[in-house]
């Protein structure tokens, strides 16, 4: 892994949206949305593709992220729950309502999509048809 994407969301909200325990895949999702009073319409997902997770600790929303590699600090006290060395370049943070939470996966995807909010890229490997914000 080359290291851990950056994201700037703060103005959307992600949901945990499925977890595949045998394939240790976590799915982070924006979805497309109608417009509301309190938010514009979102006409694209934007999905965190976790493969190789070894380690999460977040709630299912988080309202607006902005997320990046792990501090030192924080990579030694994961790194010792899970009694292993771990290092950033798996260790993101996702900072949300001033709160900072985490996942320590082997490889981590941002992209943007259209697809249907039912539709996953676990199922679509092969014809994944989202474009790569960043690797």
């Amino acid at each position: 892994m080359t290291g851990i994407p950056e994201l700037h969301a703060q103005e959307r909200d992600f949901k945990v949206w499925e977890y595949q325990v045998s394939h240790g895949q976590l799915l982070i999702r924006s979805p497309i949305s109608p417009a509301t009073d309190r938010a514009p319409e979102r006409v694209t997902n934007i999905d965190i593709v976790c493969s190789g997770v070894e380690y999460m600790s977040l709630p299912r929303l988080l309202r607006g992220i902005v997320m990046a590699p792990a501090t030192l600090e924080e990579v030694r006290y994961i790194g010792a729950l899970l009694g292993k060395t771990i290092t950033r370049d798996t260790t993101a943070t996702l900072a949300s309502n001033d709160r900072r939470f985490h996942v320590v996966a082997s490889s981590i995807v941002i992209s943007e999509n259209d697809w249907d909010i039912f539709d996953s890229p676990f199922e679509f490997r092969s014809q994944f048809r989202g474009h790569s914000l960043k690797r």
